[in-house]
C-alpha cells in the first residue's frame, strides 16, 4: 500500500531537539569470567560444539582447519595461541585473535554456568590480555540475545512478566552504555550485569525481552544510565548525594529521589534515621527480606574485621588518614555518620578508636568496611547502637578484667562498648529502580512503561535515535521496535529536519510514505503513527538522501506514550 503526505495529515511542531549522542548498540562483547568469577584472564580453555567449529585467526585473516562435531579442542596461550585437538598440537604460536563460530552452540568444558558446561550463542573471540601473557574469552553477541542471558540472572522471573519488561529495558540501556575495557563491554558478572548465557534463558523472560525489543529510556533525547538495585528501604536517593562529584557533566537529573509515603519527609537528623529505620511498616519494599535488618558484632571481632577492611579501603582511596595496618585498630569506641542523604544513607563515617580515628567515604566503601564473613552491609543505610561497656584494668600479676559493667557507669577512656549493633534497610545503592519495588508495582498492575517512569523522573520510551545521511552505497536506515498495545496508547515518529532537507521517504511496515515535501518545509516534526503499527515487532526504514542533499542529514526516533 503507497501513501502520500498530503497537507491533511496531522503533524505537530516542536522546539528543537538537541543532537542525539548515542548510536544503538546491536552488538555486545562480553568477557566471560573464570568459575569463582574472580578473573577474565585465561592462561587455557577447552571448547567444544554440536557442530562444526570454525576458527579464524585474524592476524591473518586466516580460516583454519575445521573442527569437527563433538570434537574437543583446547587452547593454550604460550608465546601465542596454541591449538590442541584431541591433546594433538595443530597449530603453534598463533597471534591472534582468534574467533571460534558454530552453527549450534559453543560450550566451554571446564567452566559451568546453572550447574551444568557453560553455553553461548554468537561467536567466541579470543584476545591477548596482561601484556600478552594472558588472554580474554569474549562472547560477541547480539543485544537481544545477551539479555535473554542476563535479565533471568539480575531479577527472579517469579517477579513476573512487567517487573520482567521493566529490568529487559533497564539492562538494555546499562549495555548501550558500557564500554568497560579496550577488549570488550561488559563482563559477566555483578561487575557489570550477571551473564549466564543460553542456561539460564527462561520463557517469561525471554518474553520480557522480546517484548521490549528496541525500547530504551531517554531523557533530554539521550539514553539514560538506568541504575538499578535490589530493594529500597522506602526511599530511593538523588544520583547527586550519593555517586556526584559536584560537576555538571556528573549530574544524573533523572535519578531522583523517590519515596513511598508521599507524606514523608527527608531524614535531617539522627532521630530521624533512628524512628524511620526502627518501623518496619509500610513501603512498596516490604516484602523483601532486606527492607529492614539487624547485623551485630562483638567489639574483638569488629576491631579484627577493620584491621583487615581498613587496608583493603585505604588502598581503594576512601580511608584518611591512610590505614597500613602497622598500628592494629584497638579500643573501637565509636562509629559516627558524618554525611547522611536524604534517605539517611551514610556517605561519609568516622571509625573512632584508641589507636586512632578514620574517616570512610562513599556508601560502597562504607559497606566494605562492615564485612560480616563473606557479606558486605547490605545498604549504608542504618544506624549503630553500642552497648554494654567493658573496663581494662591490669591486675597485679598483669592480667586484664574484662568484667562487663553498666553503660553509663564510666566515663574514662579505658571503658569500650562490647558490642556495636547495626539497624538498617534496603538492599543495594537505592539509587534508580528499586526491583522489589517494581515487582510490587506489577502486582498492583502497573505496566512496565509506568514502573519505569516511577524511578526515573521525567524520562521518556523510545528508540534510539537515527541520523540518516546521503551515502553513496545505498544503505537504508532500519529501526525495529515492539509495539505493545497494552503499555502503549500511541506511538509518534519524530523527524528533527533543523538541516532542511527537502525529502526523507520512509516505510512503515508495508505502508511507504514516498513524498514528504509537505512537511520537510517545518525544522521538528511529530506525526501519530499508531495506525501504521501492529501488535509485535514493527520496522522502520528511511532511505538514504539524494545526493543534493549532501552534507545534511534528518533524525528520527518513535517515542511511545
Amino acid at each position: 500500500m503507497r501513501i502520500k503526505f498530503l497537507a491533511a495529515i496531522i503533524f505537530t511542531l516542536f522546539f528543537m531537539i538537541p543532537a542525539f549522542a548515542a548510536n544503538e548498540k546491536t552488538i555486545v562483547k562480553v568477557a566471560i569470567s573464570n568459575q569463582s568469577f574472580s578473573s577474565w584472564d585465561y592462561q587455557k580453555i577447552k571448547f567444544q560444539s554440536e557442530d562444526t567449529i570454525k576458527i579464524i585467526d585474524m592476524s591473518k585473516s586466516e580460516k583454519l582447519n575445521d573442527i569437527e562435531p563433538n570434537k574437543p579442542i583446547e587452547i593454550v596461550f604460550e608465546d601465542g595461541f596454541n591449538i590442541y585437538v584431541n591433546d594433538s598440537l595443530e597449530y603453534k604460536n598463533l597471534q591472534g585473535p582468534l574467533t571460534l563460530s558454530s552453527n549450534k552452540e559453543i560450550q566451554i568444558l571446564d567452566l559451568n554456568r546453572k550447574g551444568a558446561p557453560a553455553r553461548y550463542y554468537g561467536l567466541i573471540e579470543l584476545r591477548a590480555s596482561r601484556n600478552n601473557t594472558r588472554f580474554n574469552v569474549i562472547n560477541i553477541i547480539d543485544m537481544q540475545n545477551y539479555l535473554r542471558g542476563v535479565v533471568p540472572n539480575e531479577m527472579p522471573v517469579s517477579f513476573g512478566l512487567e517487573a520482567l519488561k521493566a529490568q529487559a529495558v533497564a539492562a538494555r540501556n546499562y549495555a548501550l552504555n558500557a564500554n568497560i575495557n579496550p577488549n570488550y563491554d561488559v563482563v559477566d558478572s555483578t561487575a557489570s550485569q550477571v551473564y549466564y548465557g543460553i542456561n539460564s534463558h527462561r520463557d517469561i523472560s525471554d518474553r520480557a525481552v522480546s517484548e521490549t525489543e528496541g525500547i530504551y529510556a531517554i531523557y533530554n533525547e539521550e539514553p539514560i544510565s538506568a541504575l538499578y538495585f535490589s530493594t529500597s528501604p522506602g526511599i530511593t536517593d538523588d544520583w547527586d548525594d550519593v555517586f556526584g562529584d559536584g560537576t555538571e557533566s556528573n549530574k544524573h537529573p533523572y535519578l531522583k529521589a523517590r519515596y513511598d509515603d508521599e507524606n514523608q519527609k527527608p531524614l535531617k537528623s539522627e532521630e530521624d534515621v533512628k524512628k524511620f529505620y526502627s518501623d518496619t511498616k509500610g513501603g512498596i519494599d516490604l516484602n523483601s527480606p532486606k527492607y529492614r535488618w539487624n547485623i551485630e558484632f562483638e567489639r574483638k571481632e569488629l576491631e579484627e574485621i577493620l584491621h583487615n577492611t581498613l587496608q583493603a579501603q585505604s588502598k581503594a582511596g576512601l580511608v584518611t588518614p591512610n590505614y597500613d595496618g602497622d598500628i592494629k585498630l584497638e579500643g573501637l569506641k565509636e562509629i559516627k555518620p558524618i554525611k547522611r542523604t536524604q534517605s539517611g544513607k551514610i556517605t561519609e563515617l568516622e571509625i573512632v578508636a584508641k589507636t586512632g580515628e578514620y574517616r570512610i567515604k562513599k556508601e560502597l566503601g562504607i559497606r566494605r568496611v562492615f564485612k560480616k564473613g563473606s557479606s558486605i552491609l547490605p545498604s549504608a543505610n542504618f544506624f549503630v547502637v553500642a552497648e554494654g561497656k567493658e573496663k581494662l584494668e591490669k591486675l597485679e600479676d598483669g592480667t586484664k578484667d574484662h568484667s562487663l559493667i553498666d553503660f553509663f557507669s564510666f566515663e574514662d577512656d579505658e571503658n569500650y562498648p562490647t558490642v556495636f549493633k547495626f539497624t538498617g534497610g534496603g538492599f543495594g545503592h537505592s539509587v534508580g529502580m528499586s526491583q522489589y519495588g517494581a515487582y510490587n508495582l506489577a502486582k498492583k498492575g502497573e505496566k512496565y512503561s509506568e514502573i519505569l517512569k516511577h524511578y526515573y523522573t521525567d524520562i521518556k520510551l523510545s528508540t534510539i535515535p537515527k541520523t540518516v545521511l546521503y551515502n553513496e552505497y545505498n544503505i537504508f536506515y532500519k529501526t525495529e521496535f515492539y509495539f505493545d498495545k497494552k503499555a502503549y496508547k500511541e506511538a509518534y515518529l519524530f523527524i528533527n529536519n533543523q538541516k532542511g532537507v527537502n525529502e526523507f521517504p520512509f516505510k512503515i511496515n508495508e505502508y511507504e510514505f514516498l513524498s514528504t515535501k509537505e512537511i520537510s518545509k517545518n525544522k521538528v516534526i511529530k506525526i501519530n503513527i499508531t495506525q501504521y503499527l501492529k501488535e509485535g515487532k514493527n520496522t522502520i526504514v528511511f532511505a538514504p538522501l539524494t545526493r543534493e542533499n549532501r552534507g545534511k542529514y534528518v533524525k528520527y526516533r518513535v517515542e511511545f506514550q
